[in-house]
């Protein structure tokens, strides 16, 4: 059917278009409101800056199709295949993803605001610039598989708030991102970058942060328990306040970082860098500190109630009123 057609059946009231074959079609600009594509094969099609506002997907084939711009407000996503579709600045919100392909799609600056994207999958996407704000990627046993953003880049998007419990983002670009209070409880962020990433108030219990950038993040009152941060790199970070018990920090990079306040009650600190550091006030009784380099970093007012400073480099840092592990407190 072409493009002539499609228009003018939907000029006369036809809205359901359900299962046709519409490969490489030209509908840029096209008012297609409410319309019926499920199922529907539109690979290749050019949907430039077309209004697709509570249009129907659902299981459509949309590979490689041109959407830049477009206007999908409460679209219905469910199982569509959109795998390296150009969605570029393209009006989301409330748009139904569940179970979608968007695996290297474009979604640059894209609005995804309240977004259902519960079993998604958006490996290699680009988001960078996105506004998730709202947006629901939360997994659910029995009923949504967790949320693929392995390599996905997401640089300076907003995801403020976001449910990402369980959600793979494996090598993922967050540089910039701001992740306030998002959910990322069980997260796998294994090699991500989250340089410059805003995590203030984020949940971030038992996730996997081995080995990931966050140099000059900001996670102040972060919830870390039990978190793994093997050679994790916090250089410069803003911890202040962050509940980071039980946490595994070995090997990880940490000079200069903002440990104020910071509870890290059990915390593994084994061989971390901790040089110039500011720990003030923070908790570390329990903590193993074994190797630990705390080298003019500022410990004062720390408790370091049945810690082992044996092995640690303490060389030039400032522990004035802390609480020493045999109860005394430092002059």
């Amino acid at each position: 059917m072409s493009s002539v057609e499609i228009l003018r059946k939907y000029a006369a009231g036809e809205t359901n278009f359900r299962g046709i074959n519409l490969k490489g079609i030209q509908l840029n600009r096209a008012d297609l409101i409410g319309a019926n594509f499920s199922e529907a094969d539109l690979h290749g099609a050019d949907l430039v800056l077309a209004f697709l506002n509570r249009v129907n997907f659902q299981r459509a084939n949309l590979i490689t199709a041109k959407l830049s711009g477009a206007y999908l407000t409460q679209a219905n996503l469910q199982a569509v295949n959109m795998a390296d579709v150009d969605l570029h600045g393209a009006n989301l919100q409330n748009a139904d993803f569940r179970l979608a392909n968007l695996e290297l799609a474009t979604l640059i600056d894209a609005n995804l605001s309240g977004a259902d994207m519960r079993g998604i999958n958006l490996q290699g996407a680009d988001l960078r610039g996105a506004y998730m704000r709202g947006a629901n990627l939360r997994y659910e046993k029995r009923a949504y598989e967790i949320a693929n953003l392995r390599g996905v880049n997401l640089r300076g998007a907003d995801l403020r708030g976001v449910d990402l419990t369980g959600a793979d983002l494996t090598k993922a670009d967050l540089r910039g991102a701001n992740l306030s209070e998002v959910l990322l409880r069980d997260a796998k962020l294994t090699k991500a970058n989250l340089s410059q990433v805003i995590l203030d108030g984020a949940f971030l219990t038992e996730a996997n942060l081995a080995g990931v950038n966050l140099s000059g993040a900001s996670l102040i009152n972060a919830k870390i328990e039990r978190a793994g941060l093997i050679d994790t790199r916090l250089n410069q970070a803003n911890l202040t306040g962050a509940i980071m018990a039980d946490v595994k920090l070995g090997k990880a990079q940490l000079v200069r970082a903002n440990l104020t306040q910071v509870n890290l009650v059990r915390a593994d600190l084994s061989r971390a860098n901790l040089s110039q550091a500011n720990l003030s006030k923070a908790d570390l009784t329990d903590a193993y500190l074994a190797k630990a380099n705390f080298r003019n970093s500022n410990l004062n007012d720390s408790i370091l109630t049945r810690v082992e400073l044996s092995t640690a480099n303490l060389s030039g840092a400032q522990m004035q009123g802390a609480s020493m592990p045999n109860g005394d407190i430092h002059d």
